[in-house]
């Protein structure tokens, strides 16, 4: 009965800290440079900083618990998550796309993923690359065959009289031990409110050793961003401004909870760190769980 006792005690020390992982918190950055939290649960976004001035694309977890995200202008950006303060890790050697005015080739920064310790980028061609956490330096690795970006993003489409814009929704993600993309493309009517497709939604796996990408799945058009937090793929989806949760096998959506507007068109996310009190409360049951075992072997 006593141990018992003790493992029903170790239980209950733990149920404050499970309920609390229960709203999951990512870190993101916004289309405008806003950098905060965002509870997933609610949708509730919390600024951090000052902001990042220029815009980023991606966010992954860095060294010494920094976060890199890839910078319009083809440079790797570190940013400290207490502060929102951003530092230059080093050029990636990609294209600059982050003016109107900027060349935007098919060699421009585009997105910033991560796959165990390493950290891999794509160009708007969707060539893969993988990128040098220390110093930004990009190394190509392979064409993914990923359709490319069709245009100059964010750029308005000629002669439409209700100034429709071009529009195109991507990121890489890490599940299961591999790397994932979702790509589409498309012309957004801002009178309709609208969204016409060029580039159908789909979901690619990507061999980060060829950089070769295999089509796993279609899916919702306009999920410009998707994570994994704790083996459960989020989205934002940006035509409904909504939170969502991923079904990688057949592409299908859950609707979580509304995006808070301050948070603007989210272009990468990072899961927060769980605290260490649960790493605490893990390492306390699971010595109370040996005790047992040892005792009851013993019997």
């Amino acid at each position: 009965m006593v141990l018992w006792q003790k493992l029903a005690l170790a239980l209950t020390l733990a149920t404050p800290t499970v309920a609390a992982n229960a709203d999951p918190v990512v870190y993101v950055v916004g289309d405008s440079g806003q950098f905060g939290t965002i509870h997933l649960s609610t949708g509730s976004f919390t600024a951090i900083g000052p902001g990042l001035g220029a815009g980023s694309s991606g966010l992954v977890q860095g060294p010494g618990g920094s976060l890199l995200s890839l910078g319009y202008n083809g440079k790797l950006n570190s940013i400290n998550p207490k502060t929102g303060m951003v530092s230059t890790v080093g050029a990636t050697g990609l294209g600059d796309c982050s003016l109107p005015t900027s060349p935007c080739g098919s060699n421009s920064a585009n997105l910033l993923g991560k796959l165990g310790g390493s950290l891999f980028a794509t160009d708007l061609a969707n060539n893969l690359y993988s990128v040098d956490a220390v110093t930004g330096a990009a190394t190509l690795i392979g064409a993914t065959g990923i359709p490319a970006v069709p245009f100059i993003p964010k750029s308005a489409v000629p002669g439409d009289p209700d100034g429709s814009f071009y529009i195109y929704d991507e990121s890489l993600f890490d599940y299961g031990g591999q790397l994932y993309a979702n790509m589409d493309a498309g012309i957004f009517d801002p009178v309709t409110f609208t969204p016409t497709s060029l580039v159908d939604p789909n979901i690619y796996r990507i061999n980060t050793t060829t950089g070769v990408a295999t089509l796993v799945t279609s899916t919702d058009f306009g999920l410009g961003t998707i994570t994994n937090v704790n083996g459960t793929l989020y989205a934002f989806d940006l035509p409904i401004s909504s939170v969502v949760t991923l079904n990688l096998a057949d592409g299908s959506t859950t609707y979580v909870s509304d995006t808070d507007p301050a948070a603007g068109l989210v272009g990468g996310a990072s899961p927060v760190p769980e605290p260490g009190s649960l790493v605490l409360v893990g390492s306390g049951l699971a010595a109370v769980a040996t005790g047992i075992r040892k005792r009851l072997a013993a019997r």
